[in-house]
Parts: C-alpha cells; sequence; structure tokens
C-alpha cells in the first residue's frame, strides 16, 4: 500500500517541472544592441539585433545606399569591441518562441533578398563591361588602354596568362613538365568515355563559347524588399564560365603540371604524415578522381572551376603521398583595394603563428579519425595549411606585418584573353546601348528601395522597419481586405515585445531608441560588454597601483596598451574615462589636430593629403569634447581573432 500524501506531491513536483520546462521552451530571447560611437564611420553610434549567434546590422555603402548584413557575434564583437574598441550595450528582450522565429525569418528573408538584388547590380555591371570590352577587340585599332582581358578563378593553379587554342602564354609554361596524376586522370576518362571523348567535348566547348549572345533585355520586374527573383546566369557569368571550361579541358588535354608557388609545402616535423595519415589521403584521392571522371559528363554550366581544383589537388595529394609530408594549394589572396589582409605589430607575430598552428594542428586531426576523409575535412587541412606556411615565410622585423588573406575555396586566378564572339560591332553597340538602359532603371529602383537618409532612414530605422512590417503581416485583415489599423498592428506589437516603437522621430538616433527600447519593449535584462582597452586596463589593475595604470594609460605618449598607428587622427589623451576633465583634455587633442593639420599642409606634395585628411578629422572628433562628449576611444586594428584575452 503506497502513501496518499507523497504520491500526491510527487505528482505535483512533476507537474511544476514540466510546467516549468514547457515554459522555458515556449520562450527565446533577441538582443538589442547599441554601439556607442567611433572615430570611424558611426560617429552618432549604431544598432544591431541579434538571434542566438546571427546579427542583423544595416550600414551605409556606396552609392548611398542602406544595406543588411548578417554577422556571427564572435566576428561582430571582435570588430566593434576589439578593433574599434567601442562597447556594445545590449538589452535582452524576451519573446515567444514564435515571436523569435517570426522576427528572425523576416530579417534573414529580408538579407537573402537584398543580397539577390545586389548580386544582380553586379551581373548588369559585367555584363556591360564585357560587351564594351568585346566591341573594343572588334575594332581595327582598339582605345589605348582598353581592357582584353578577364580574370578566371583557379586557371592561376595552372597558368599565368592564358590564351584560347593558341600556345601557352608566360615562360613558366613554353615547356610544361609531364604530369603525371593529369595523365593518369585523361586516361582513366578515355577508357570511360572512348578515345575521341575529348576532342568531341573540346569542339562543343568552343561551339558554345562562338554562339554566346547577351540576352534580349527583358522587361523591367519591380523591386521589392519582399519578393525574391530568381534571375538566369547573366551574359559575363556565361562567358566566365565558357572560357574556363575551355581552359580546364586543355589544361587536363595537355596534363600541365601546377605553377611551382602555388603549391606549400615545408620539411618541419609539423607536416610530417605518418603511415595512417597517407592512407587517409591516398583514399581521398581516389575518390577525388572517381569524382572528376564524373564530372566531364556534368551538365552544370560551371564545372570548369571544380576540374581545375580538382586536377591541383591530385597533384598536391601524390607530391603529398610520395614525400611524406602535407602539400597544400596556395590559398592566399592577393591584396589590393578590394581584399586587404590582416596588418599586425611586429610583438604579435608569435602570437599569430601559435594561432596558426593551433588551427592546422586542429584540422590534421581529420586524418587520424575512424571515418573517411571527405571534402570539407580536406578544405580545412588545406586552409590551415596554407595559413600557416605563409605566416612562416614572413620574417622578423620592426615594421607592421601583412597577414595576407585567405579565400574559402582555392581561388588563384590568371589572365585570360578575350576571345570574339559571332556579334558584329552594330549588334554590340545595340547591346550595349539597351543594357545601360537597363542598369539605369534598376540602379535607379534600388536607389528608391535603400536610399541612405541620415535623419530618416538609417541603420536604427531600418530595424524597427522590418519589425513594424512583420507586425502588419502578421495582423489578420478584415474581409474587405482593408490594411491594418495602426491600433491593431500596436496591440500586435504590445502582445509580442511588451511595447510599440515607431521607425521615426528621435528614435533614428541610436542612443534614443536604445532608451526607447528599454522603456517600451519587455527587457529581461541590460548589459555592457567592455572594449579591448578597458579589458586591458583591468587586467594591469592586477598587478599595478590603480594610480599608476591611470596616469600610464590617460595619454598615447606613455601607454603600454595602445600604439599609434595611420588609421586614427592624431591625439594625446584618452577622454572616454575622465567626464568632467574632459573639456580641458578635449581642447589639447584639439591643439594636437591643429598641429597635424600645419604638418598636413608641409607633406601634401608627396603624401596626397592623407595627414590633411586625418587632421580635419581629428579636429571634427575632439570638438564635441569641449562639450562632454566623448566620440574618439582609439582603435587596435593590428589585433588578431582569437589571440586577445577576454
Amino acid at each position: 500500500m503506497g502513501y496518499p500524501g507523497r504520491s500526491r506531491s510527487l505528482v505535483w513536483a512533476v507537474y511544476l517541472v514540466l510546467a516549468w520546462s514547457s515554459a522555458q521552451a515556449e520562450h527565446g530571447y533577441i538582443d538589442y544592441l547599441y554601439i556607442n560611437s567611433g572615430e570611424g564611420s558611426a560617429s552618432g553610434g549604431h544598432s544591431a539585433i541579434q538571434f542566438e549567434r546571427e546579427v542583423f546590422h544595416f550600414q551605409h555603402v556606396e552609392p548611398g545606399l542602406l544595406r543588411i548584413f548578417r554577422d556571427d557575434f564572435s566576428a561582430f564583437k571582435f570588430n566593434y569591441s576589439y578593433l574599434e574598441n567601442r562597447t556594445i550595450e545590449g538589452h535582452r528582450i524576451e519573446v515567444a518562441d514564435q515571436v523569435f522565429q517570426n522576427l528572425r525569418d523576416a530579417f534573414n528573408h529580408r538579407f537573402l533578398i537584398q543580397n539577390q538584388q545586389f548580386t544582380r547590380l553586379k551581373a548588369l555591371q559585367d555584363d556591360l563591361a564585357l560587351l564594351k570590352a568585346l566591341k573594343q577587340l572588334s575594332l581595327t585599332t582598339p582605345d589605348p588602354g582598353t581592357v582584353s582581358t578577364v580574370e578566371l578563378k583557379a586557371l592561376g593553379y595552372f597558368l599565368s596568362d592564358y590564351q584560347a587554342g593558341q600556345r601557352w602564354m608566360g615562360s613558366e609554361n613554353e615547356s610544361p613538365q609531364h604530369n603525371t596524376s593529369a595523365a593518369q586522370l585523361k586516361q582513366a576518362v578515355i577508357a570511360t568515355y572512348g578515345d575521341i571523348f575529348l576532342a568531341q567535348k573540346h569542339q562543343q566547348i568552343w561551339t558554345q563559347l562562338q554562339a554566346l549572345k547577351p540576352a534580349a533585355v527583358s522587361k523591367p520586374i519591380e523591386l521589392t524588399e519582399q519578393q525574391y527573383v530568381d534571375y538566369p546566369p547573366g551574359f559575363s557569368q556565361r562567358y566566365q564560365n565558357g572560357l574556363l571550361n575551355l581552359a580546364a579541358l586543355e589544361a587536363l588535354e595537355r596534363e600541365l603540371v601546377p605553377r611551382q608557388e602555388t603549391l606549400l609545402t615545408s620539411t618541419q616535423t609539423r607536416l610530417k604524415l605518418d603511415d595512417k595519415a597517407i592512407s587517409k589521403l591516398a583514399e581521398f584521392r581516389q575518390t577525388l578522381c572517381q569524382d572528376l571522371i564524373k564530372l566531364m559528363r556534368s551538365e552544370r554550366g560551371d564545372w570548369g572551376y571544380p576540374l581545375l581544383v580538382g586536377m591541383a589537388r591530385l597533384h598536391a595529394l601524390d607530391q603529398s603521398i610520395q614525400t611524406g609530408y602535407l602539400v597544400v594549394l596556395d590559398r592566399c589572396l592577393p591584396s589590393d583595394t578590394t581584399t586587404k589582409g590582416q596588418e599586425i605589430a611586429p610583438e604579435s607575430l608569435e602570437d599569430a603563428i601559435s594561432q596558426a598552428e593551433s588551427l592546422l594542428d586542429k584540422a590534421r586531426q581529420g586524418l587520424h579519425k575512424s571515418a573517411g576523409l571527405d571534402e570539407r575535412s580536406y578544405n580545412e587541412i588545406e586552409l590551415a595549411g596554407s595559413r600557416w606556411l605563409k605566416i612562416q615565410a614572413i620574417p622578423h622585423s620592426n615594421d607592421s606585418i601583412l597577414l595576407p588573406a585567405l579565400s574559402n575555396t582555392p581561388a588563384v586566378s590568371a589572365k585570360a584573353n578575350l576571345v570574339s564572339l559571332a556579334i558584329t560591332p552594330d549588334q554590340l553597340d545595340s547591346h550595349i546601348q539597351a543594357l545601360s538602359q537597363q542598369l539605369d532603371a534598376y540602379a535607379g529602383q534600388l536607389r528608391m528601395l535603400y536610399d541612405y537618409q541620415l535623419l530618416s532612414r538609417n541603420c536604427v530605422t531600418e530595424i524597427f522597419r522590418v519589425i513594424n512590417t512583420n507586425l502588419k503581416q502578421q495582423v489578420v485583415t478584415d474581409k474587405a481586405g482593408k490594411p491594418a489599423a495602426a491600433a491593431q498592428i500596436r496591440q500586435t506589437s504590445e502582445q509580442w515585445l511588451g511595447g510599440y516603437i515607431e521607425d521615426q522621430a528621435l528614435n533614428i538616433i541610436p542612443f534614443v531608441a536604445f532608451d526607447a527600447v528599454a522603456n517600451a519593449y519587455r527587457v529581461d535584462a541590460s548589459y555592457r560588454l567592455s572594449t579591448y582597452r578597458e579589458q586591458q586596463i583591468e587586467t594591469q589593475y592586477r598587478y599595478q597601483p590603480d594610480i599608476l595604470v591611470d596616469l600610464s594609460e590617460s595619454n598615447t605618449l606613455s601607454s603600454t596598451i595602445y600604439h599609434r598607428h595611420g588609421e586614427d587622427s592624431a591625439f594625446l589623451f584618452f577622454t572616454q574615462d575622465a567626464v568632467w576633465p574632459r573639456p580641458l583634455l578635449g581642447s589639447v587633442n584639439l591643439a594636437v589636430a591643429a598641429g597635424q593639420t600645419l604638418y598636413g599642409i608641409i607633406a601634401l606634395p608627396w603624401d596626397a593629403g592623407k595627414n590633411l585628411r586625418m587632421s580635419l578629422k581629428g579636429m571634427l572628433v575632439s570638438v564635441p569634447e569641449l562639450f562632454f562628449f566623448n566620440i574618439r576611444k582609439g582603435s587596435f586594428p593590428q589585433l588578431l581573432p582569437g589571440v586577445q584575452k577576454e
């Protein structure tokens, strides 16, 4: 016989646990973030919204448009709290799970649609540039400086320059070495598809390339923030795919060896391969070879890229197996105006090497797991190996060090001469005129949709516009199909978030909107994430008297944390630490900036006005300090992700 009272107690305990679990499962949290002002592009602060690890925020991009970005929170925090040294404050808003999902989907939807729209803009620009280049190619005497080449991704592993159907260009390819890996693949393809397969495929690709024509300009589609349009590949993309397919097939036919400088290796112990690792690589090589044979029958339009990457990897794998040391493809991108490497201080080189070693060791664990090596795991090994070998090759010096940017996929490119098409100059002129009009109309639609306005449409207003637009979509309209009334939208917002916030009026100001969220929404908690400099000062407090730390870190001359660099304007005192003395310290900073102006005028002939521009920026961010407001924090662009201690 049981104990009734105890049974009832147990039942109630179980019920309460289940009820608590259910309540926890039905609720989630959205974080509204405010990033305080900085010397860079956001002198008035910045706003963002966070869903677990995803952060969405809007930024001003050229030419005067407002674009949504989606970042991982770790990368977002590193960029603002560490590199830019700006505090991040947050309000954690409690919402139902369905609300959480609805709003996250709304921001993701906006992100995907806008990305597709900007991708279309780039495609139209590329199409127009290619048509103009082909027009020049068709002329007997092209204009001087005419672009007559195109960059083809991954072709650079085999060639520096390429001209379809003609002798290889470039001294390193005049007498190409025999490539055993490519020869074996070529024989396997012939054995699978027949002796004349490659010749027929070559002729087919050439015929398709010659027959390419720009698509007729279609009727303009009205762009919206809500509608996704699946555009077909543009003319430029189809042209580049055809040319790259041709180049990849010719590289296979001629059994070309990858260029030596695109293969990275070392005899250091860290790259030594044991028998198990070599066996894993051999198995992966066999799988890769079979995949490349199947690829030759692929219907995809861009099969030339994976063929080139696969052939280069086959050679690297064979070298790894034969030498017993890991050989990988170079994954570094050349530094230019669009791709910048990571600049670090000389004293951070050892940290960079240590970080690269850790990433390589972690990636190499895939060579000793019981499961087979797949393409994703090999890609991580290749990427980590390329990073480590490049850092190892950097000499120690007293100057800043530039770590090259890495590509997520193998991307060493080569210049390929344009191939003229069966289109007359008059036809090209007609296409150019029609496409120019289409491009202007499309760019105009984007400006109408995403025009940036500091006082009416900025990083703050767009967050609330996305939220409120989603609210409108959730409100059930009446049978007459009338739009949702403002009162209904407000009521739904109060149910979802605890309150309602307009995307206008004073809410366009980041710190005002942050206060509005605290007063209107259902805020469960608020927090502040400290900056890199603040964390380093706190660390120094543990080992030194507070007064000594405060004195040494109050200015740029004696600071052990901050080091002067070219990204910040000249200043002397850090004013975010001292409120009441701020006007006095700010006047000194203003004088320092004025001094840089004099130097900027003198240096104008040889620095293209850089110091003069920096001095003007320095004065602009020093003036608010006279009125107890701080903008400048001092930035740390040379920090490495993952190296700093929190």
